[in-house]
């Protein structure tokens, strides 16, 4: 009888577990915002007006405090979330969906960089970025000339990071990306040419591999966020981007572990945000960061934690350099905490502890109705495309990022980009 009791317990925790909700909810005001921060991510903000899937313990969190900022909301099938995929059992554990086996798995970012560094041996190296919960090496690469290596963390740098959540799968697929579109354009294009030979780039692709793996895990996505951390009681997980120090736990995120926005137990607390700090630490030659997420074809710049901002020159440079790169990528330049307060996110501790010009893109689709966290393979060429020159910006900044309030000849030129396929 206990036993049975017990075995019924488990699944109800484990169907609990699996159970999404699409809400609507009312953020036309400062104090809804924060009260709805506090609780849940907002995937997007329209005209006062918060739009998020959110798993059920969030859910029952926003009905219990918040029930009247709730406008509408439905559970989701697994159809609604798959958009229509169906699972296909017998294929590999941990690919695609099908028709989406475009995007990257954790095993294809690793053996793309591989046969990209042995390609391009005199300006790409392998980059060993730290180990995952799972212990999944964190594979990245380092783009520069191989005079700049002899004299390590002496040229300018920049890092570039994708898929600090699960679910942001295209976040994976816009540095992926960049690093096809720098490789093959070295000595051919004068403008990457002459930035790979005076700049040292870094970039890491999929830095939440346990996560990324475990929402395709049986070729259908689960609309999972956080890494794979086993908490106490029965949840999982740990929002990476909320998990740095700086700001952390201050508002914007939860002490909750079944939350998705859960900050985790202590700054630093995983091995994934550990491994951005101790490399970002040791590499003081770095002056920029772009950090990749999806959706809303946003450019974020600090704070997110606080409503005021950065103030001065660098407050300038921030603005500036947001506005350039949006007549790119036609994405909207805004302070991150325009949406709404998030701590403990990647950006706000670059910037607020080492100093470095730190921006998030959130890549498209521009809403849910347009794809939202899976958008389709159909839409990697032209993200990763109007997201280039943006990235070529940043890597040129990281040579003295205030340069770009001296405007010069030449700024808004894309050098002949041309649209490439994988």
């Amino acid at each position: 009888m206990k036993l049975a009791l017990l075995l019924l317990t488990l699944l109800a925790q484990t169907a609990l577990a699996g159970t999404h909700h699409f809400v609507q909810l009312d953020v036309q005001t400062t104090a809804n915002r924060t009260k709805i921060a506090n609780l849940i991510h907002m995937d997007q903000v329209i005209d006062g007006v918060a739009y998020s899937v959110v798993n059920q313990f969030d859910f029952d969190q926003l009905q219990k405090k918040v029930p009247k900022l709730i406008q509408n909301s439905h559970p989701m099938s697994e159809q609604e979330i798959n958009g229509g995929r169906t699972p296909r059992p017998g294929f590999s554990d941990y690919e695609f969906p099908k028709g989406d086996e475009k995007f990257h798995t954790y095993d294809e970012v690793n053996s793309s960089l591989a046969a990209s560094i042995k390609k391009y041996p005199s300006i790409a190296t392998a980059l060993n970025f730290g180990t995952t919960l799972e212990g999944k090496t964190i594979h990245g690469i380092r783009i520069t000339k191989e005079g700049n290596r002899k004299s390590p963390y002496v040229t300018p740098g920049i890092l570039f990071v994708g898929a600090h959540h699960a679910r942001e799968h295209l976040s994976t697929e816009a540095p992926m990306g960049l690093i096809k579109y720098l490789l093959e354009n070295y000595g051919t294009n004068a403008r990457v040419t002459k930035l790979i030979d005076n700049r040292d780039i870094y970039i890491v692709p999929m830095l939440n591999s346990d996560g990324a793996m475990y929402d395709i895990k049986g070729r259908k996505y689960k609309m999972w966020r956080k890494n794979r951390r086993k908490n106490s009681g029965s949840s999982f997980g740990v929002d990476l981007n909320r998990n740095y120090s700086f700001g952390w736990g201050t508002g914007g995120s939860s002490r909750n572990p079944r939350s998705d926005v859960f900050m985790g137990p202590a700054p630093f607390s995983e091995p994934e945000t550990m491994a951005v700090k101790k490399f970002v630490e040791e590499h003081s030659n770095l002056r920029m960061l772009l950090s990749y997420h999806t959706f809303s074809e946003l450019i974020l710049y600090p704070w997110g934690g606080k409503n005021e901002g950065v103030g001065g020159k660098d407050q300038e440079t921030f603005v500036k350099m947001a506005k350039q790169m949006a007549t790119h990528n036609k994405y909207k330049p805004m302070q991150a905490s325009g949406l709404y307060i998030a701590t403990g996110d990647t950006c706000d501790w670059a910037y607020g502890t080492q100093g470095i010009f730190c921006f998030t893109f959130e890549l498209s689709p521009k809403s849910r109705w347009r794809g939202g966290f899976y958008p389709g393979a159909k839409v990697i060429d032209r993200v990763t495309k109007v997201n280039i020159i943006p990235a070529l910006e940043m890597i040129e900044w990281a040579g003295d990022p205030y340069a770009v309030l001296r405007k010069r000849k030449g700024d808004n030129v894309s050098n002949g980009l041309k649209l490439f396929t994988y």
